[in-house]
């Protein structure tokens, strides 16, 4: 006997098809312009490097992204629009046909029309790949078929994910709204809540919620595939093949449940009204506050003033929504604000006064196996990278400790530093014996903390944490000193043995540092830029560069061995004249160039003197910050060079004659 029960209608497909037919072509069109027909160009450009196309996603990945999230969304919003009619509503209901039928057509009709044009870009991309060498051992079977799985999934979810929100509108306006929200909803309100916290908690520290937030957004997950070459792992996929189950069965609950009167409504469902009500109050009010804590330097008038405004436009604009009108100021209205304000109230304070004690945690000595401190994002990078930054030095865990314990008594002259010349952003983590991490972030006042920073940062522990340091154990295959300053020449170092006795050298320099060495703002004498065997091929140098300081003696003494010397950095006898001068010293807080800042000065004052000039060359600086004594050096080529020369290293002889 036939069954009478059908999971789908093959009519109400064919009408899609018939239909809707426009939106698969558009994009079959798209994805053939922007991935097979892209790929086929390549060889014919110059200077393309086709090891840079590690998988078919590296192929105009902005257009594909942008298509990935735009087709399906659009397709969400046709077949299912409607829902947003009450005539057309009221007459699909009333076929004979269950409501379940229904929703399982139009998904099966829409998936037809967006996966179909995925396995023709595929089959396209197949031969494409096949009659171009370049790409015979870099885009494999192996990728291709990774692409067309990944544009399987993510096409269905978003198709899936557009049509369960739909159910919760009755505006095709507020559908795609509403859609495009929730897809960067977890991302941004993440952020939102780490940077407020950041502002609330002294030494709150989101790094390793931040690491995970490019998997909150599909979007965001796609850009860091390409920047980073980081692919999908199989966890990933089983999440978000979960997500696009679990969004069909919502979107199909709600369905059944929604009330067909419901079509025009902004939220079909009124037990989701406070939900959004209160839900856009929240969000803009975070941003308020954050807005305002950047407009206005992170005072604190203006945080909470961001808050309340944030919190009150929010609120008026979700009840306008609501109601699709403005004529909404009335008593009753604002009771629902002053009960949300009363909650925030508490909690802000809560969050403000500690009441967990989280800005006063300390572990014990005994509780801690590990520790990592250094600067915010050097060391963040370095996790990133997977290198091991812990170090389980007793003695040093006890520094960094005895330091960490200072700054938590120093709290409230620390809060009031943070926009202060000098300022360095730090992290410590601390492993625990139960193998959790314990993490704070501060900006940490160098300059009034000396005591207490300098065992920390003259500890090898710290040293070796530092760039410079691991840089110089890649494996370099030759080394360019840049002189600082305007200086035309420069030296390549490409003798292995050469590199070798270098590297050490400078190791060994790096390892040597005195806290005031590290810390000391004289500008070096030039820079040492890697290049490594990963590049080599590329002609480029790697991005960081090893600062050459001018206390580093033993380095300069084997360029000098080497007859490098000379060309790697500017001397004395290079310079025809300096003229130097002297201003205000608050003057500087306008973060003026150096060269703007020596022609606001005082009348120069001219020094011919080599040894004089040899003195002031050594203790020249870049940094014009917090300087009164500014310098310009006229080379005999005829280049100048402006600077600052720290005022306790300007001979007295100069001094005399500017005061």
């Amino acid at each position: 006997m036939k069954s009478k029960k059908s999971f789908f209608k093959i009519g109400i497909i064919k009408q899609d098809m018939r239909q809707h037919g426009w939106i698969s072509l558009i994009y079959f069109l798209l994805l053939l312009f922007v991935v097979p027909l892209e790929l086929m160009q390549l060889p014919s450009r110059e200077n393309v490097i086709f090891e840079d196309y590690k998988n078919y996603f590296f192929i105009n990945t902005e257009l594909q992204v942008l298509i990935l999230h735009s087709i399906p969304v659009a397709a969400g919003l046709i077949l299912f629009r409607y829902l947003q009619n009450e005539a057309s509503v009221d007459m699909v209901h009333s076929l004979p046909i269950r409501r379940e039928t229904i929703y399982l057509s139009h998904i099966l009709s829409g998936l037809l029309l967006l996966l179909i044009p995925i396995i023709l870009t595929s089959i396209v991309l197949f031969f494409a790949t096949n009659s171009m060498k370049e790409f015979h051992s870099i885009l494999t079977i192996q990728e291709l078929l990774s692409w067309t799985g990944l544009m399987i999934l993510f096409t269905s979810m978003l198709f899936i994910f557009t049509v369960a929100v739909g159910m919760i509108t009755g505006m095709s306006s507020a559908q795609a709204v509403l859609t495009y929200i929730f897809l960067f909803l977890p991302l941004g309100l993440v952020t939102l809540v780490n940077y407020n916290l950041s502002l609330l908690l002294f030494g709150y520290s989101a790094f390793y919620i931040e690491q995970k937030l490019t998997y909150l957004s599909p979007f965001m997950r796609f850009i860091e595939l390409w920047t980073t070459s980081e692919p999908f792992t199989i966890l990933e996929v089983v999440i978000y093949v979960i997500l696009t189950i679990g969004f069909f069965l919502i979107g199909i609950g709600l369905y059944k449940a929604r009330h067909l009167e419901k079509a025009t409504e902004v939220i079909a469902f009124p037990i989701l009204k406070p939900a959004f009500k209160y839900g856009v109050t929240f969000c803009s009010m975070i941003f308020g506050g954050s807005y305002f804590s950047a407009a206005g330097s992170l005072h604190w008038n203006w945080i909470i003033f961001g808050y309340c405004i944030g919190a009150l436009l929010g609120y008026v604009i979700a009840e306008m929504i609501l109601q699709k009108s403005w004529r909404i100021f009335h008593f009753r209205l604002f009771t629902g604000f002053i009960c949300y304000s009363i909650i925030f109230i508490l909690l802000f304070v809560g969050i403000k006064t500690d009441i967990i004690n989280y800005e006063k945690k300390l572990p014990q000595m005994d509780q801690i196996s590990e520790v990592s401190f250094g600067n915010k994002y050097e060391l963040q990078d370095q996790l990133l990278k997977g290198a091991d930054i812990y170090s389980d030095s007793k003695l040093y865990i006890q520094d960094v400790r005895n330091l960490h314990k200072y700054m938590i008594s120093q709290q409230e002259l620390i809060e009031g530093l943070t926009n202060e010349i000098g300022i360095q952003e730090i992290m410590i983590s601390y492993r625990l014996n139960n193998g959790k991490l314990f993490t704070r972030e501060y900006k940490l006042p160098a300059n009034l903390m000396v005591d207490q920073l300098k065992p920390v940062m003259e500890a090898e522990d710290y040293k070796i944490n530092l760039p410079e340091y691991t840089q110089l154990h890649e494996d370099i295959t030759a080394i360019r000193v840049i002189p600082n300053g305007p200086a035309g020449s420069f030296v390549t170092i490409t003798d292995s043995k050469e590199i070798t006795e270098l590297t050490s050298i400078l190791k060994k320099e790096l390892l040597s540092q005195t806290f005031e060495e590290l810390t000391s703002p004289v500008s070096p004498w030039g820079y040492f830029e890697l290049s490594t065997k990963s590049i080599k091929d590329r002609h480029q140098y790697e991005g960081y560069s090893i600062s050459w300081k001018k206390s580093y003696d033993d380095t300069s003494a084997w360029l000098d061995q080497h007859g490098y010397l000379d060309d790697a950095r500017i001397t004395s006898n290079e310079i025809a004249k300096a003229e130097i001068t002297k201003i205000n010293k608050n003057e500087t807080q306008e973060y003026y160039s150096p060269d703007e800042l020596f022609r606001l000065g005082e009348q120069p004052i001219r020094i011919d003197d080599q040894k004089i000039i040899s003195t002031l060359l050594e203790n020249f600086t870049d940094i014009s910050e917090n300087q009164m004594y500014f310098i310009k050096f006229t080379l005999k080529d005829g280049n100048e060079w402006f600077g600052a020369i720290p005022e306790n290293s300007v001979p007295d002889e100069v001094k005399n004659k500017l005061n």
